[in-house]
């Protein structure tokens, strides 16, 4: 809406899973709440699966799983990127994925719209791709330091931090859960290596 004519891309591991959770589910509900009425002039193309908006502009839904797919998914440019539960993606598919963050299109102010991509999950080991790239803001195959690690940020939400939109009950259990899973789950935390795993990570390096 900011961007006539701008592509965006919304990817998870299996397009199975984002069919469920995204286009039947969250992608309602976002735009409910958050743009009233835009749905009414807008339209989600099945065949293809991406949701065009008035001026346009166009968010494509993918699974990386799919190889036919992905490829034409990829065959375009877009000015967004968001992998969602990303702790399931392999570092080489976002790698892919992110080759095509190359689209140049301006804002209804003539400005250029800033190229960026976003991650979420539920976070995991330390040893995962995301801890090293946006925590430790290392390269997670070289294992050197990234040239622009300003271009890198992490936020932890939390169930707690939504919890006037969650039930009492469900936070309580989350709670409740052992530590690993509570970490995890509650507080939105990496796992240390060395709460599962014989060798460190500065032993493996």
């Amino acid at each position: 809406m900011l961007a006539p004519g701008s592509r965006h891309a919304i990817f998870r591991f299996r397009f199975n899973h984002i069919k469920a959770s995204i286009i039947a589910d969250t992608w309602p509900k976002m735009m409910d709440l958050a743009f009233p009425g835009v749905d009414q002039h807008s339209k989600l193309d099945k065949t293809d699966w991406y949701y065009e908006f008035p001026n346009s502009s166009q968010v494509w839904f993918a699974g990386l799983d799919d190889k036919e797919r992905v490829e034409k998914v990829l065959g375009q440019e877009y000015a967004t990127l968001f992998f969602n539960e990303c702790s399931q993606i392999p570092y080489a598919s976002r790698v892919m994925a992110i080759s095509r963050l190359a689209q140049n299109v301006l804002k209804t102010d003539g400005q250029p719209l800033r190229l960026k991509a976003y991650y979420d999950m539920n976070p995991i080991g330390m040893a995962h791709w995301t801890y090293r790239l946006f925590v430790e803001k290392r390269d997670p195959d070289r294992r050197t330091f990234v040239p622009n690690p300003e271009n890198y940020a992490a936020i932890v939400m939390n169930p707690d931090h939504n919890k006037e939109n969650l039930p009492a009950a469900y936070l309580q259990e989350l709670d409740r859960m052992p530590e690993a899973a509570r970490r995890r789950f509650f507080l939105g935390q990496f796992a240390n290596i060395s709460d599962s795993q014989l060798w460190s990570l500065e032993l493996l390096d």
